[in-house]
């Protein structure tokens, strides 16, 4: 490419019948200052590129750092996320673990408590069942002593209810009138009145205790 100074030096021979001078002059004056102003662009725009270049190189330093910045941070999270999930699978395990020895020691307690609980139960039935027993064997005993009784007063000889539990001697003595009682309450149990024969005392038991035997 020529220059604004090449152009400005640069010289033609006169000829005869050639161009005019004043026209070649007044173009290469023309020329020299777009060559000029050409040439102050492209040296501007060389130091813009220089410019640019140097920035370029800058960034491209910077975005090694910033590789390197992200390739550390992304190490560092990586690091520090498989730490937490360590952390956690830890805080988990121990966790069940507490968990679980909670529950076999409910169960074990519930188990226990459990078969405490049935020996209660189991003890309560004992004693109940010799409640019972007891009872029953007192009933029976009750119902053979009044049997036995019964049946003595059965096997004594049958007198008059009039001269039932008198002596001889009140017995040969001549009836005297008895004075006129006042009227009782009829009496419903037979134990209430006297005297009394084996029979009514017969008839007396059957009806109180005839009940208890038949359930017996």
């Amino acid at each position: 490419m020529i220059s604004a100074s090449e152009i400005h030096e640069l010289r033609f021979e006169k000829a005869a019948f050639g161009y005019k001078q004043e026209d070649i002059d007044e173009f290469l004056n023309k020329l020299e200052e777009e060559a000029a102003i050409a040439q102050r662009e492209l040296d501007d725009s060389n130091n813009k590129i220089q410019v640019l270049a140097d920035k370029v190189r800058e960034y491209m330093r910077d975005e090694d750092a910033l590789k390197d910045a992200l390739l550390g941070a992304q190490k560092e999270g990586h690091r520090i996320i498989s730490e937490a999930n360590a952390k956690a699978e830890e805080i988990i395990a121990q966790a069940k673990e507490k968990a679980d020895a909670m529950m076999d020691e409910v169960t074990v307690q519930h188990d226990a408590l459990i078969e405490k609980n049935e020996a209660e139960i189991e003890e309560e039935h004992k004693k109940l069942a010799a409640a019972k027993k007891q009872v029953a064997d007192f009933k029976k005993a009750l119902f053979d002593m009044y049997k036995e009784h019964l049946n003595m007063l059965s096997a004594m000889p049958e007198e008059d209810d009039t001269t039932f539990g008198m002596t001889e001697e009140n017995a040969t003595e001549p009836a005297q009138p008895k004075p006129a009682a006042a009227a009782a309450p009829a009496a419903s149990d037979p134990f209430d009145a006297e005297p009394f024969s084996a029979k009514a005392i017969q008839g007396a038991y059957d009806s109180r205790f005839g009940d208890l035997q038949d359930k017996d």
